[in-house]
């Protein structure tokens, strides 16, 4: 491994880390505070903050209490085969660009912060929720991924944009 090569993996990790602290404790602060004093709305109406406990998947789904183990073990194989994805993404040369690691590692973050969640309570802590829009309640993890998906979009689309224009400039 090279010194480069570790430097943007220890970037990486360090973003996944800090991503995963704040999703703990944005959902410890809601855990404690928002399930004893109840709901607040900001951002001028426009954000409910509300406790909320997600036994099932993205967005509810598959909220049967015996699949926590399945739903566990699906998401550790995911931050497992993510974190592979990360490394061999960032040990490849020429160094690779900026989007496709950094939704890589919004991925990770995401999946690992609903994962501890699972693993601690059982279930996933949602409490942020739009009031002028039909959208589930969310956490600071699934904002994560969202951007992680985001990213990861984005650096396949200019990686696809980067090889036509190649093609074309060598024909």
């Amino acid at each position: 491994m090279s010194l480069s090569m570790i430097g943007r993996l220890a970037a990486a990790l360090t973003a996944v880390a800090l991503l995963v602290l704040i999703d703990v404790r944005s959902k410890s602060w809601a855990a404690v505070e928002l399930r004893a004093r109840g709901p607040r709305t900001v951002a001028g109406g426009l954000l409910r903050l509300q406790y909320s406990e997600n036994t099932g998947i993205a967005f509810g789904r598959l909220r049967e209490s015996g699949r926590q183990p399945l739903i566990i073990a699906y998401s550790a194989v995911i931050s497992l085969a993510l974190l592979g994805a990360l490394v061999y993404r960032l040990a490849r040369r020429p160094a690779p660009g900026f989007l496709i690691p950094a939704g890589f590692s919004a991925l990770l973050a995401g999946t690992l912060g609903h994962v501890r969640d699972r693993l601690e309570r059982g279930f996933v802590v949602d409490f942020i929720d739009f009031q002028r829009v039909s959208w589930p309640t969310f956490n600071v993890a699934d904002v994560s991924i969202s951007l992680g998906i985001a990213l990861c979009a984005a650096g396949l689309l200019t990686a696809a944009l980067r090889h036509r224009q190649a093609r074309a400039l060598s024909a």
